[in-house]
């Protein structure tokens, strides 16, 4: 790794989120927040997850210290989030995601030790989202969800840990 990949944008974007997300944490409660604020603030964690690896590949600026700090960060930072969230969220969902993040976090070092490679797949993309998704129904407190909530988040949970093991089969299986 060079020192001057860490002025690479998709890298200033990642250790952005990093301590921002560290900062806000730890100055403020989700309860700080009126609900749109809430939103807003979970919706610019998750684009700013897509948005350093959009940047990376598309202006070709993928570096050695980018493969390794971009998972991670997302790793820390989501259950960082969900920590923060901790008090709005269904106790079985923040459990459930909490285990599949510190799963997916293990097998990232796997990985990294290992030097296998993991591709993501259009599925894990999709479940990332729902569960960006999730969180921000959570975040809204709208009544009129809280009957369907249940059901919401046990599908979305549901296709978030068939994704893991998908990974964890195709990490195994598929050398």
């Amino acid at each position: 790794m060079k020192f001057k990949d860490f002025f690479l944008l998709p890298n200033l974007i990642t250790l952005t989120r990093f301590f921002s997300a560290i900062f806000l944490f730890i100055k403020f409660t989700p309860l700080d927040f009126y609900s749109i604020y809430l939103v807003l603030i979970i919706a610019l964690i998750g684009l700013s997850d897509s948005l350093d690896g959009i940047v990376a590949r598309r202006f070709n600026m993928v570096s050695k210290l980018g493969i390794v700090l971009d998972p991670f960060t997302d790793r820390v930072v989501f259950i960082l989030l969900l920590l923060w969230l901790r008090v709005i969220i269904f106790d079985w969902v923040f459990y459930s995601i909490l285990f599949r993040e510190v799963f997916t976090l293990l097998g990232s070092i796997y990985v990294l030790k290992t030097k296998s490679t993991v591709k993501v797949s259009t599925k894990g993309k999709i479940g990332t989202v729902l569960i960006f998704v999730l969180i921000c129904l959570f975040a809204l407190q709208v009544d009129a969800l809280n009957n369907y909530l249940i059901y919401i988040s046990a599908i979305f949970v549901i296709y978030y840990f068939f994704v893991a093991f998908e990974y964890l089969y195709y990490l195994m299986y598929k050398k």
